[in-house]
């Protein structure tokens, strides 16, 4: 039986030190290919039947028109072009976009918590169309995360393995480290992850005293809710305890630091640009209708 693989993009609450007048996920990777439209080609390479885009409500219809509704596997996109009908053997990957929710903003929504938003909401909104439906397993790609994305094609059926986890690294470092690299969860882990920061994060209130049943006292307000503050090592340091493979990259920059953005643009190692078919930003039709009628 094969496995739902859902693709994450975290995009919502970002830090970069990119002094720009635009959106940074726009900034190009290689020429006409920005730095978002890498992530939704990279899910689609690894083989994800959705991808989620965890955006705040500012910046996702930007995004949404950068690389709109949905876009094709490249696996299957010129696959049997000796058929006649080889267009329709094209598999399609819809994209939906998703923000944190009221509850947990300026609580709990730090970057490395819209990964398990993304999550949350694949899960939620594919078990209420169907019991069948829910992912099993789970594939996060950075934005500002930058290495070979073709390497990750190779690696398409270990990320898809429903039992174990896959971490990409480079010197050794992973997402465990606070690197942008992509790896792979399960609905386990999510749980893991979720509990952890529950556990440690602070809240609005101190314990209660000795002999109350209710807290009282509050906390100073710089030291309510750290978990809005938690590094990507903090929240998912419980990964480093569950089986996983890892597979070493040959190079990776952070761009989401001037220096090492400057430093890739400079290098060798600049991505070529995919199909352009496999880039542009595809609309689902309108249908036509009028509520008078």
């Amino acid at each position: 039986m094969s496995t739902h693989l859902s693709g994450i993009i975290p995009i919502a609450n970002y830090e970069t030190d990119l002094n720009v007048s635009f959106p940074e996920l726009l900034l190009p990777v290689s020429d006409g290919f920005s730095l978002i439209q890498k992530s939704v080609y990279e899910c689609a390479a690894a083989g994800c039947n959705t991808i989620w885009i965890v955006a705040n409500d500012d910046l996702a219809p930007i995004i949404r028109k950068t690389v709109g509704d949905w876009v094709y596997d490249p696996v299957y996109y010129k696959r049997d072009l000796e058929s006649k009908f080889y267009s329709q053997l094209r598999k399609e990957v819809p994209i939906y976009y998703v923000g944190i929710k009221p509850k947990d903003q300026k609580k709990r929504d730090s970057y490395g918590w819209s990964i398990l938003e993304g999550i949350h909401a694949s899960y939620m909104t594919s078990y209420k169309i169907s019991k069948w439906l829910p992912p099993e397993k789970y594939f996060i790609s950075f934005p500002f995360g930058v290495y070979d994305i073709y390497f990750i094609r190779q690696h398409r059926k270990l990320i898809r393995d429903k039992q174990t986890n896959l971490f990409f690294k480079y010197n050794g470092e992973s997402v465990i480290n606070n690197q942008y690299l992509p790896f792979t969860m399960k609905g386990e882990d999510f749980k893991l992850c979720r509990r952890a920061i529950n556990q440690k994060t602070t809240r609005e209130y101190l314990p209660p005293l000795p002999g109350q049943q209710y807290p009282s006292q509050k906390l100073p307000l710089r030291q309510r809710w750290s978990a809005q503050h938690f590094t990507l090592s903090e929240i998912y340091e419980p990964l480093s305890t569950t089986p996983h493979e890892s597979v070493e990259l040959d190079w990776y920059y952070d761009v989401s630091k001037w220096a090492t953005y400057v430093e890739y643009i400079s290098s060798k190692n600049l991505i070529d640009k995919p199909l352009n078919d496999l880039t542009r930003p595809r609309q689902h039709v309108k249908i036509p209708y009028d509520s008078e009628d």
